[in-house]
């Protein structure tokens, strides 16, 4: 029984180590129906429930000429831009609480469900953007507004959306800020963002209306210190296969920095990208490095060994 008990023991740890358990820092859905919710400062209930309505949310502010930021209860968040850009942006920690790769094998995993619709004009420009980054506490925004210059640090995906097909030859850009890190507007300034490696062919399919997408990036400490990037989009025919994916390893932390606090969209109107992006989730994980929790399963194993 005795030998039975510590093989199940065993067995537990191994799977606890593969698998790592995730912590929810936001997983929302809008069930609510609202998007300011918490308010600022908080901004963000990291990780907990806080007004039992189901999901684990974090607030959303609108920026730009004539966008608009709208919900329903049970979703979908709609974002929606006229021909000039508009900004959509949340913090998904309350500053001095950012999600932090401390330790080799700490992992941050982003996921953002959208859908795309309403006007899109012939284009060759990367003109959705969308940001992870921490900010710094000054920039942070309490009301509508588009996120001012500042020092961010954090990557970035510069995508082309054209109708049917894309027309430019790097429609899914894994970027990093420049550094070192010095005060610019977070998206729109472009010299501000340096390339890391980039996925999908010019004349494969694009975004098309209706159609699910999901945005996906993960980080990972190594042991080195630097940073293992995996990020794709998948959405069916998208890209011809329904999968575009970047893995870029071995790289170096953005400005030192592995704290991250914030999500940013830019689409640059319907000039280069969709009028409409309905966010059916948004939901941040940490996933904490697999040794803490082999200890701990270790720690039962020698417990149970004691009692003998």
């Amino acid at each position: 029984m005795r030998r039975c008990i510590c093989i199940s023991v065993f067995l537990l740890v191994c799977m606890m180590v593969g698998q790592a358990m995730a912590t929810n820092i936001v997983k929302d859905t809008w069930l609510d129906g609202t998007r300011t919710d918490p308010v600022a400062p908080t901004y963000s209930e990291n990780g907990v429930d806080s007004d039992a309505d189901g999901d684990i949310e974090s607030a959303w502010y609108r920026g730009g000429t004539g966008s608009t930021l709208t919900v329903v209860a049970g979703g979908p968040l709609k974002a929606t831009t006229t021909t000039s850009s508009g900004s959509f942006t949340t913090y998904f920690t309350p500053e001095g609480s950012e999600v932090k790769l401390n330790n080799p094998g700490d992992k941050m995993r982003l996921t953002w469900g959208f859908k795309v619709s309403g006007l899109l004009s012939a284009n060759t420009s990367q003109g959705f953007r969308l940001a992870v980054v921490d900010s710094p506490s000054a920039s942070r925004i309490t009301t509508d507004a588009s996120p001012g210059s500042a020092a961010y640090t954090g990557y970035s995906l510069f995508m082309n959306m054209n109708p049917d097909t894309f027309s430019h030859g790097k429609p899914f850009d894994l970027m990093q800020r420049s550094a070192p890190a010095t005060a610019s507007a977070l998206l729109s300034a472009s010299a501000s963002w340096g390339e890391i490696a980039y996925a999908g062919t010019n004349g494969n399919a694009s975004y098309t209306t209706g159609v699910d997408y999901t945005f996906v990036m993960e980080l990972m400490r190594r042991l080195d210190g630097n940073l293992d990037i995996m990020t794709s989009m998948t959405g069916i025919g998208l890209d011809g296969t329904g999968l575009m994916q970047i893995n870029a390893t071995n790289v170096a932390p953005n400005g030192g920095s592995y704290a991250f606090d914030t999500f940013s969209l830019r689409p640059s109107g319907t000039v280069s990208a969709w009028e409409v992006f309905d966010t059916s989730l948004l939901k941040v994980e940490f996933i904490p490095e697999p040794a803490t929790i082999a200890l701990l399963g270790l720690g039962l194993l020698a417990i149970r060994r004691n009692k003998k």
